[in-house]
């Protein structure tokens, strides 16, 4: 009998045993998206808000800003450093800004931002600055489970360029303006660097509410919606704006730009161009409804009530995307552009709002995953809906897609691996599986994935789920 006893009780403590090493072992895993083990994301989506006050000041070009970041430590451990992207610092130094000479229109001109203070949960605590990254360090650890209140005041310089941080005449292109709490991922923090080309970013969403002040002569568009507008007795108006489950909040300033919008599908499409370009607006309007309408009713809703489109003086991108708002270069104005090359921009741009807003990427990691998504989703609108034939895709075979961002020197190096060599993983996915398939694939990815960051496993395991066959061997072919 004793014997026994022996063994039960060796049972019970090898089982306790395993339990809690399990349990450490998942504490040390803040994961970032998973199927297969509990996940500990921070900053949690589901539990973070920005509350930000915005004063342009145009003749200095200057935006001063308070941010408040109210969120919780759900990383499963404590946490004794926190870190930011600010990413005018990019545009510091001539030798290192990110932007082509072109868009440099009068002469280099410097951009940067500033702290002027940051306190955690009420203590001012210290904060260092290397290239785009803010590391505060923090002087007692912050405990899993609590509350976490950062508090910072900062100044942005503005560059006179023509480039998705910049500004140029009268417009104010306001790109990852703000600092921005970075990912915490198996332990280890996604942090952005300064890259020449490309999105250098991994960020969860959030729920954000921004108060802008702006003179009263220029109007505004930025992610999210506008619930109030108050007009000052000094010639200023202030904006408030609500957005929720955003992976960034872009904001542009403008003056002499008008709206043209239209109720397509529930949505509320609209479309801002400067005033002498009224007449190309409503097409553009109806163009991005067809597009958004397709997406959804292919994938999934688009996620929110309102879909923007600006044009804006941009140089180095036809296009640049953000959470619900899309950025177009000023020269898609000119009505000799070529037709089929702007729908397929356009295409592809919104289609980022399902496979880089609604389901986020590393895109530090795995750039592939959602730019060559984007291109492939873009292709398949122009075939199916206006016609056009599918690339050829022959030249691209043997594309390493595990090369990460920082592995390519030299542009072309980049495009050729997350857009050309990403839309072939997906065509010929497509010649495996069949373009229905595929379309079930994504439908299941994009709800599993939702709101959060995916990565190449998370898609792996979806594709078997979907098509109950190992698919390894397809991924080998490209990592």
């Amino acid at each position: 009998m004793n014997k026994h006893r022996f063994y039960i009780l060796a049972i019970i403590v090898g089982v306790f045993c395993a339990a809690y090493f399990i349990y450490v072992g998942q504490l040390d895993d803040c994961s970032v998206a998973s199927t297969n083990r509990v996940s500990y994301q921070f900053p949690n989506p589901e539990l973070t808000t920005y509350n930000m006050g915005l004063y342009l000041d145009i003749n200095t070009r200057t935006l001063y800003g308070t941010t408040i970041i109210d969120t919780i430590n759900t990383c499963g451990k404590a946490m004794d450093e926190l870190y930011f992207t600010a990413y005018p610092n990019a545009f510091r130094n001539k030798s290192e800004t990110p932007a082509p000479d072109n868009a440099y229109y009068c002469g280099f001109n410097e951009g940067w931002l500033r702290i002027d203070s940051i306190k955690v949960n009420g203590s001012k605590v210290e904060y260092q600055e290397e290239g785009v990254l803010i590391k505060t360090q923090l002087p007692s650890a912050l405990l899993p489970d609590k509350s976490i209140k950062v508090e910072m005041a900062w100044k942005a310089k503005i560059p006179k360029l023509a480039y998705r941080y910049g500004s140029k005449a009268g417009v104010y292109i306001l790109g990852n303006f703000y600092p921005t709490l970075n990912v915490l991922s198996n332990g280890h923090w996604q942090n952005s660097y300064n890259f020449s080309f490309a999105n250098p970013f991994c960020f969860h969403v959030a729920n954000y509410i921004v108060n802008i002040n702006l003179p009263e002569t220029y109007n505004m568009v930025s992610t999210g919606t506008t619930i109030s507008i108050l007009a000052e007795d000094k010639g200023r108006t202030i904006y408030w704006v609500k957005a929720d489950k955003v992976r960034d909040f872009c904001l542009v300033v403008m003056h002499d730009y008008q709206e043209s919008s239209r109720q397509i599908e529930g949505w509320n499409i609209k479309c801002y161009v400067p005033s002498n370009n009224i007449d190309i607006s409503s097409r553009v309007v109806e163009q991005s409804g067809q597009i958004v309408d397709y997406y959804s009713t292919t994938l999934g809703p688009y996620p929110y009530p309102d879909f923007k489109v600006t044009f804006v003086p941009i140089k180095g991108f036809h296009g640049m995307r953000y959470s619900g708002l899309i950025l177009l270069g000023e020269e898609f104005l000119n009505l000799g552009y070529d037709k089929q090359k702007k729908e397929f921009i356009m295409a592809r741009e919104i289609a980022y709002q399902w496979c880089y807003t609604m389901v986020g990427t590393d895109q530090l990691r795995e750039s592939w995953l959602g730019e060559g998504l984007a291109n492939w989703l873009a292709y398949k609108y122009m075939q199916n809906n206006l016609g056009y034939s599918a690339p050829d895709i022959n030249n691209q075979q043997g594309v390493t897609l595990s090369k990460q961002l920082q592995e390519s020197h030299l542009s072309w190096e980049y495009y050729s691996t997350a857009n050309d060599g990403g839309e072939a993983f997906w065509f010929g996915l497509e010649q495996e599986l069949g373009e229905e398939t595929v379309i079930k694939v994504l439908r299941n990815y994009l709800a599993e994935y939702k709101f959060k960051i995916a990565s190449s496993q998370d898609l792996l395991t979806t594709i078997e789920k979907e098509t109950h066959k190992d698919m390894k061997y397809y991924f080998d072919k490209w990592f």
